[in-house]
């Protein structure tokens, strides 16, 4: 996972966090809500009731007042009337009603007396009667003072009812109390209720509706918004830094294991680098040395005859002689094979070269039917490189060609080339030979592979490390016109770049 892409999840996993931290706060603020509703309702419900029981008391003790004589002491009964409507401001009225005179008479003219009445007519025994007035604002308590179980008195007591559901402790902010008779519906515009619960009494069926304006999802104040942000920004940044440390440790975990992978993989090539190569000495010099002891053991039994002559040892002393110097030349080209001293760098011009390269070869005795030609686009290729080793590279190509070409029954043709490609110097030695095969052309500068009797394996192998030493590349390949083209490239010297430049 990039860095860009762990950084954007991480982004979006913030705000998906702080998202859901905002829900949690709503969440809770509305369960507390509901709980510190229920609480003050179920508070509000029990001050209501205990004020409903009040009022039966009332009602109790002014019927008992009414009935102590005949007529009703009229003037004491206003005198208690007062000193209630002073010490319960939610009654607002008391008044008893005579219900024998027609129509009936209020005697304290505080209510309706056709209403009480009514009210009254349709109590049975000392039931108390329960009346929305005014409204709605007001209710009417009636109740009927009997004697003797006749009774030609009404008390009538008035209620406030925002008083009635007054809350002696403040409600929740936003909290709104509604008090109303049961089985009437709620005002038009009430919200719908978080608390309801009928009044506990047995004369007013009542029922009280708490109802809250706060918003549904409560939305979290600035400063706990900014806190969360904060907190959360933190643990962002917390966790990208981990999951840094441990990206950073598994890349370093394993590049370890590709480190010691690799190591195991060199050594293992180092392990067969060094079979190859004893099995490559081994299969070379046991034909000089077999030659070499198989010559001094013939030496020896022409010495072991009697009168044997000293000249005739001439031919098994120049056998051992020369492969002896066959088994010091295998093992100097292998010594120059596997050298790692620093070549003596100087600048050489490789047409220049190319052109003592032939020389030296046409001095000598060429195969019959051959020709080395050298050619050129014009330039002075300068590169930078050993100039023996870079003689030896050209001199074992050239030598090759000449090689491939001596059987051929076409013409017998080895041409030189060189150019100057961009910033590079290009030699190629082409033959009209019978080219390369699948086969030699995919092992060409494999150690100890070779296609001539009496070779090394070594020639191209050791032409390929020269010319990787000077910084170029070697290759070889099938011609299109026939035979076979080997071809290097080597950079420009700087020299040769500037003097380009001022041409």
């Amino acid at each position: 996972m990039t860095g860009r892409r762990r950084r954007s999840i991480i982004l979006l996993s913030s705000i998906a966090v702080l998202g859901l931290v905002c829900v949690l706060y709503s969440l809770l603020q509305r369960r507390q809500a509901a709980t510190e509703l229920a609480s003050a309702g179920q508070t509000l419900h029990r001050m209501i009731s205990q004020r409903a029981d009040q009022h039966d008391a009332h009602l109790t003790s002014l019927s008992a007042l009414v009935q102590a004589a005949d007529p009703a002491p009229i003037a004491t009964v206003e005198q208690v009337a007062a000193s209630i409507t002073r010490f319960y401001p939610r009654i607002v009225g008391i008044d008893v009603v005579d219900l024998a005179t027609t129509p009936p008479a209020s005697l304290l003219d505080a209510s309706d007396p056709a209403i009480v009445a009514a009210e009254a007519a349709q109590a049975s025994g000392a039931t108390v009667r329960t009346r929305s007035i005014d409204g709605g604002d007001r209710l009417l308590l009636v109740k009927r003072a009997l004697t003797d179980g006749v009774g030609h008195y009404a008390i009538a007591l008035i209620i406030d009812i925002g008083r009635l559901s007054a809350s002696d402790v403040a409600l929740p902010e936003g909290a709104t109390a509604t008090l109303r008779l049961a089985g009437q519906p709620l005002p038009a515009g009430n919200k719908a209720s978080a608390f309801s619960a009928e009044i506990a009494s047995r004369t007013q069926p009542l029922r009280l509706d708490l109802a809250s304006t706060a918003p549904r999802w409560p939305v979290p104040p600035l400063g706990f918004l900014l806190l969360a942000a904060l907190l959360t920004a933190l643990g962002a940044g917390l966790i990208e830094r981990l999951l840094d440390a441990r990206a950073k440790a598994n890349d370093a975990a394993r590049k370890a294991a590709l480190a010691a992978q690799d190591a195991r993989l060199a050594h293992a090539g180092r392990v067969n680098a060094m079979g190859e190569l004893a099995s490559g000495i081994t299969h070379e010099l046991t034909q000089p040395l077999t030659a070499i002891l198989s010559h001094a053991q013939a030496g020896q039994r022409l010495v072991q005859r009697p009168g044997t002559e000293p000249a005739t040892l001439a031919p098994a002393l120049d056998a051992i002689a020369r492969n002896a110097k066959r088994a010091g030349e295998i093992l100097g080209r292998l010594r120059a094979w596997i050298s790692k001293s620093e070549p003596a760098l100087e600048i050489v011009d490789l047409a220049e070269l190319a052109g003592e390269v032939a020389h030296l070869l046409t001095t000598g005795a060429l195969p019959a039917g051959s020709a080395l030609k050298v050619e050129s686009d014009g330039s002075r290729p300068l590169v930078r490189a050993d100039r023996v080793q870079l003689e030896q590279v050209v001199f074992n190509l050239a030598r090759n060609g000449l090689d491939a070409v001596a059987d051929a029954k076409s013409e017998r043709v080895v041409t030189i080339a060189v150019a100057t490609e961009g910033a590079q110097a290009v030699l190629s030695v082409a033959d009209t030979g019978p080219g390369l095969s699948p086969e030699i052309e995919a092992r060409l500068f494999e150690p100890f592979f070779t296609t001539k009797p009496e070779g090394l394996g070594l020639g191209l192998a050791l032409c390929n490390r020269l010319i990787e030493r000077f910084g170029g590349t070697l290759d070889g390949r099938n011609a299109a016109a026939g035979g076979a083209v080997f071809s290097f490239q080597l950079p420009l010297s700087a020299e040769a770049i500037r003097r380009e430049a001022a041409e």
